[in-house]
């Protein structure tokens, strides 16, 4: 199958770029920014809605904040500082941490999504997903080899935990494990929504060379749903409004910041 151009794929990371900076632009402007017709543009501006980057205005287009899947208008550029539109810092985080040749099993959720067409440069990257939303974008904008693990789907496209999950990775060792929680506990639990994902992430933490956890916001949680213990992990990315509550508890179980800027802050366990 042939791949994206890695031309065609800056151009549209930039577009998502701008766009989230300014809250709204106009195709004349990425036009002449980016020095390509209105026609390309248009076409930019409706594949990255499909993907959910943005929503297109008359004549361009806004950006859009993520909240629980559901997608809200932004008219200004001061909602930027908000911790529903911190998504792009964590994902950059993130990519620092993925090296060629990894075999990255990517968790599932809106906000790792956005984490795949940033790998385009990467090299010899091995992609497992439980994500149906995440498989088409892998494909389109990434040269890996990506791997759905099979099993029964969820009301959120996910698919659940399943037996095929240990052959997976008996053929495939990860070498990083990336999820999103929504909590850690008072007792260091790694907490997550959907109960039926429990199963697989717990092997993962278990099996995984590294594990990263990404928090962008404390949410309400059923403790219940434990995942494993901060322990387990490796790295914790946190948003600002996360890290307050969280500082102290990881600098109690070993962690250090390794990187902080003014949306969010990286965590890594010290080695001892």
């Amino acid at each position: 199958m042939a791949k994206t151009s890695s031309m065609l794929l800056k151009r549209r990371l930039d577009i998502a770029d701008i766009v989230r900076e300014k809250g709204e632009v106009k195709v004349d402007e990425l036009s002449e920014l980016l020095n390509v017709s209105g026609v390309t543009i248009r076409q930019d501006l409706n594949y990255l809605e499909q993907q959910g980057y943005l929503k297109r205005s008359f004549g361009g287009a806004i950006y859009v904040a993520p909240e629980h899947g559901i997608h809200t208008k932004v008219s200004n550029t001061q909602l930027t500082n908000s911790v529903e539109n911190n998504d792009i810092e964590l994902v950059l985080a993130c990519l620092d941490l993925i090296n060629d040749d990894d075999t990255l099993f990517l968790g599932h959720g809106n906000l790792l999504r956005k984490l795949i067409p940033y790998l385009y440069n990467k090299k010899n990257l091995t992609i497992i997903v439980n994500d149906i939303s995440h498989v088409v974008l892998a494909k389109e904008f990434t040269q890996a080899e990506v791997l759905v693990i099979g099993g029964m789907i969820s009301e959120h496209n996910v698919i659940i935990y399943n037996k095929e999950l240990d052959s997976v990775l008996k053929n495939h060792p990860v070498s990083l494990f990336i999820t999103e929680v929504n909590a850690i506990s008072p007792e260091n639990e790694l907490i997550i929504q959907d109960s039926g994902l429990m199963g697989s992430y717990q092997l993962l933490l278990k099996n995984a060379h590294k594990s990263v956890i990404v928090l962008p916001q404390r949410m309400s949680h059923n403790e219940v749903n434990s995942i494993g213990l901060l322990e387990h992990i490796d790295t914790a990315i946190l948003s600002r409004s996360a890290m307050t509550e969280y500082h102290q508890q990881l600098l109690d179980c070993q962690f250090k910041q390794s990187l902080t800027n003014k949306k969010s802050v990286v965590y890594q366990k010290i080695q001892g």
